[in-house]
């Protein structure tokens, strides 16, 4: 059905009207049409991701160009009002135009966003092929998006995929969740959203926000923490400016944990540590920032550490992911939760200071703190061997003689509650009396890949990312997908050595140096040349 109204589509002698901005009401409804069916597809297709991807005549990346241009008009050069909506009348043939255009522009979203998580995992074209044509202005100008704090936008408003609105249609078009959650995630998102003096650009960033280039959009993100620091300076009447904490090196996660989880929100606010020695001995040095680096790295590799048991190394992949396993939960489920807060609120910090990290995360962990559910789909990223033998019970000739149920073997119950220890969990009422069949395999498939990757370990998420927020708000991360959050937070793991000339370009000289004087030109060349 995709196929076939993909080839009308290309066939039809309009299309180059459609690339002209010429979107009439035939086209409107047929791609409307086209993307609710083909977003229909990319979730129910299975996961041979290999097999989709060589599709000659219905590439993805043919179809993820098409669906940008489209949006490139309904979100940039001709965007949707609000206005238009609110006096639509079904009787004026204007106001129709509107809500088709609306419902072209769900659709379409849908459609693209779910084409581009395809690419996340396995990608199909160019990294440049999402963005918006910089004919535009699609751009923050050299990293200075306008960033503002506490002020909505005065500019008409313009329709946003998470706004709340009347229009039931749009409503069914958008991605399935829970109504408290769809509820929050839209008050995020309008609070990232009012942080834009450009409706437009807020607009896209909450919508479609791989439209942006990545360097742009971290260039945002810099600016909203830049902006953030500034509200809670020296000069706030509301909270202290500064901490100062003592911390012993032979006991620093437990004293990091004790000195400064109670603060919150605050611990947005700078901290100065001061080290005792192993001998009991407070060590020389004012901490100007890098002493604080020094606590930051070595707290992140000792708390993320799979000694700790909080964390465990995900096979086949090498990455971190919850481990719901850890036999030190059973008697004290409480602490261990509050502990998982502490851990979201140091990486949040770490993230908030623009540190590094060492610790590499599964990808459905990542997706967790983007507010994303996972799917079979992302299991091939968190155990590849349980995952080939998964997806392979939908090939088996004879799945009834292998004697499955509806069952999972799990310390974790369909809620995330522990079991205390491992046994028979039911992933649906009464699954221990239904049988796996051919005809009820693909159900079976998701469900397994459900509790595995959203049940397990959804408390410990759901408590770490709540102190990741108190100091990351939920909606600047979304800038981001799983991948691009994890180079954000470590680093981009493909660049290797160190760029001797960048280095050299944002080089500061301070203490009455400077790079005229002769005899520091001699250093300065042979500091680099020993970095070559």
């Amino acid at each position: 059905m995709g196929a076939f109204l993909w080839k009308d589509l290309l066939a039809r002698s309009d299309l180059a009207g459609l690339q002209k901005n010429q979107l009439g009401v035939i086209d409107e409804n047929r791609w409307c049409l086209f993307c609710n069916v083909y977003s229909h597809r990319l979730l129910a297709t299975g996961s041979d991701d290999d097999e989709y991807c060589n599709e000659n005549d219905f590439h993805p990346a043919k179809i993820a160009i098409k669906l940008r241009d489209i949006l490139y008009r309904l979100y940039w050069t001709e965007p949707l009002l609000f206005s238009s909506l609110e006096r639509a009348n079904a009787n004026t043939g204007a106001d129709l135009v509107a809500f088709r255009r609306a419902s072209l522009m769900c659709a379409t979203t849908k459609a693209w966003n779910a084409l581009y998580e395809r690419w996340c995992r396995k990608p199909f074209c160019a990294e440049d092929a999402w963005y918006f044509p910089r004919g535009g202005a699609v751009s923050v100008n050299g990293g200075n998006p306008s960033i503002i704090h506490n002020v909505a936008s005065t500019s008409p408003a313009v329709v946003s995929m998470d706004d709340d609105g009347d229009d039931s249609d749009m409503d069914e078009d958008l991605p399935s969740t829970s109504s408290s959650n769809a509820i929050q995630q839209g008050k995020e998102e309008e609070m990232l959203a009012k942080s834009f003096r450009d409706p437009k650009m807020a607009r896209l960033l909450t919508s479609v926000p791989q439209a942006v280039p990545f360097d742009e959009r971290v260039a945002m993100f810099q600016s909203l923490i830049a902006s953030d620091k500034s509200l809670h300076s020296s000069d706030s009447l509301e909270l202290p400016s500064r901490n100062h904490i003592r911390i012993e090196r032979a006991d620093l996660y437990h004293q990091a944990y004790t000195k400064l989880n109670h603060l919150g929100s605050a611990l947005r606010n700078k901290i100065q540590i001061t080290f005792i020695n192993h001998q009991g001995l407070e060590e020389a040095g004012i901490d100007g920032g890098g002493v604080f680096k020094e606590f930051m790295d070595d707290l992140v590799k000792e708390a993320f550490s799979p000694e700790m048991h909080y964390f465990s190394v995900a096979p086949g992949v090498e990455t971190l992911k919850v481990n719901v396993y850890n036999k030190t939960m059973i008697n004290r489920r409480q602490e261990i939760l509050a502990e998982f807060e502490f851990l979201g609120r140091i990486l949040g910090k770490a993230c908030y200071e623009s540190i590094l990290i060492e610790p590499q995360f599964s990808i459905p962990f990542l997706k967790k703190l983007l507010g994303k559910q996972n799917s079979v789909f992302d299991l091939r990223a968190f155990d590849p061997e349980f995952y080939r033998h998964l997806t392979q019970l939908k090939k088996h000739p004879n799945i009834e003689d292998m004697g499955l149920t509806f069952e999972i073997h799990s310390c974790v119950d369909g809620r995330g509650n522990f079991l205390g220890q491992e046994r028979s969990v039911e992933l649906c009422p009464g699954g221990s009396s239904v049988q796996v069949t051919k005809d009820n395999c693909i159900h079976y498939v998701h469900l397994i890949a459900h509790h595995r990757l959203n049940a397990e370990g959804s408390l410990e998420t759901q408590a770490f990312l709540k102190g990741f927020q108190d100091i990351i708000p939920a909606a600047w991360v979304r800038l981001f997908s799983a991948v691009e959050l994890q180079k954000l937070l470590s680093g981009d793991s493909s660049v290797l050595g160190i760029d001797v000339k960048g280095l050299r370009e944002v080089m500061v000289y301070s203490a009455g140096y400077h790079i005229s004087e002769s005899v520091w030109k001699f250093r300065d060349s042979f500091f680099f040349q020993v970095f070559n």
